[in-house]
Order: structure tokens, then C-alpha cells, then sequence
């Protein structure tokens, strides 16, 4: 494991069991990205937890295997349904929603620990905005509970 390894070891020394994606869920969600390539750091995020963590770690949202076909729709809709003025387009993957009013993406060309950018219906955001330099930043700042995962970062 390249970009997820020293996270791995947090979550496995603090006791979080984690549920991993099997190979007919990756050729599935292979299939749904219609010959893109995933980023390596989500592939490894996938392998190792994407059915799932059986704690409090990204309980309650939706950025696993049972969701990740809804939340892509539901990103998309969710612009709409609020008269955003930008789109996603095919080179977006929503990779994380929660309650449905909030939303993270990454871009498939943006190498393989892209950065992540945001959505939220709340605010008056007039475009997205990056709020981590890497998915690895993402997921360290959501298990901290770091209080400004969701602020602008330059």
C-alpha cells in the first residue's frame, strides 16, 4: 500500500475493523466509471474498507460500495435541484454525501491522491472548492474529526 499504509495502521491500532470491497465489487464499480482508471489511493481505501468500517469511523455516511452508484446520481441531482450554477462532468466521482445536502468529489485526472473538492447546499458557495490536498488528507482530517475538513484550502 503506497498512500494509505501509515492510515491503515491508525485504524488497525485502534481497533477499527474494517469490511473491504471483494473483486466482482471492483469490476462492478469499473464497469460504472466506463474505462476511467481510479485514483491508486481510493483503489486502496476500496480494498481495504470499501464495504465498510464496523465503528464510529465514516458511520452514517454514504461513501461505501452499497451507496457509491446513488450518491453519484444524488450529487448530480442535488445541483440541480438547487439551481447550482456548475456541473459535474465526466471526469467528477462523488465519493462522499451526507444527509444529502453535502457532497465530496475528486477528479479522475487529477493523479493518484487527488485533491478533493466540495459541495454544500447551505452555503452560498458559487463553485466548488477544494477542501483537502489529497484524498489521503481527506480521510485523516474526517477520523480526527478535524474541525476545518470543510473549509476552503488555497
Amino acid at each position: 500500500m503506497k498512500y494509505l499504509s501509515n492510515f491503515i495502521c491508525l485504524l488497525n491500532n485502534d481497533g477499527i475493523p474494517m469490511i473491504p470491497c471483494n473483486d466482482e465489487d471492483l469490476t462492478y464499480l469499473q464497469k460504472m466509471i466506463d474505462g476511467k482508471k481510479f485514483p491508486e489511493a481510493y483503489l486502496e481505501f476500496l480494498k481495504t474498507m470499501g464495504r465498510g468500517t464496523e465503528h464510529t469511523f465514516l458511520r452514517g455516511h454514504s461513501c461505501f460500495m452499497d451507496e457509491l452508484f446513488i450518491i453519484n446520481e444524488g450529487g448530480r441531482e442535488l445541483l440541480e435541484e438547487n439551481d447550482f450554477s456548475k456541473n459535474l462532468t465526466e471526469n467528477d466521482f462523488v465519493f462522499w454525501m451526507s444527509q444529502g445536502c453535502m457532497f465530496c468529489f475528486f477528479k479522475f485526472n487529477e493523479g493518484d491522491n487527488p485533491p478533493v473538492y466540495f459541495y454544500s447546499e447551505s452555503s452560498d458557495q458559487d463553485d466548488f472548492y477544494k477542501i483537502a490536498d489529497s484524498f489521503t488528507d481527506f480521510l485523516v482530517g474526517m477520523y480526527t474529526k478535524d474541525k476545518n475538513i470543510f473549509k476552503k484550502k488555497d
